[in-house]
């Protein structure tokens, strides 16, 4: 009976410190490895003679498979997002755009490059940014896009033999 109450203070102790800085956030707060840890702690310590119904041990696997899904489906479609976002603004390079720069001015310009922009505290969130000569614009904040006019080259005059 103590190494029961020993493990279960062990495993309550270890799902707390590993949730104390996600404290309110519910269920949404749980990755895969701490859901199934719980589903464990919850099977080692149930009571002998009324154990957990299948189905209900089943219905939370399932659960737990849904927001593993959720998870790879939200990395995937995040990724193909940016994706897009860097090749629509490659296809801006050399073209006139109107649009806010980061401090919020107005600016019209000739796009020079594109960058990427990498939080430093979630490494997953990443802005796509086009320059415009020492300005930078984020996609987001492009309003317009011109094409560059040119003036055709005029005929040179050919040497005559």
């Amino acid at each position: 009976m103590s190494q029961i109450q020993s493990s279960l203070a062990t495993s309550t102790a270890a799902a707390a410190e590993s949730t104390s800085d996600k404290r309110g956030q519910g269920l949404d707060s749980l990755d895969p490895a701490q859901f199934l840890n719980l589903i464990i702690t919850q099977l080692q310590n149930q009571d002998p003679l009324a154990p957990t119904d299948n189905a209900a041990l089943m219905a939370q696997v399932g659960q737990l498979r849904e927001i593993t899904a959720n998870d790879k489906l939200t990395t995937t479609l995040t990724s193909f997002s940016i994706t897009q976002e860097l090749t629509t603004a490659s296809t801006l390079i050399g073209k006139k755009i109107q649009g806010l720069d980061t401090t919020g001015s107005e600016i019209t310009g000739v796009v020079d490059s594109v960058s990427i922009k990498v939080d430093e505290k979630d490494r997953n969130n990443r802005q796509v940014r086009v320059q415009v000569g020492n300005k930078t614009v984020d996609m987001s904040n492009v309003r317009a896009i011109d094409e560059v006019k040119t003036v055709p080259p005029t005929a040179l005059p050919t040497p005559s033999s």
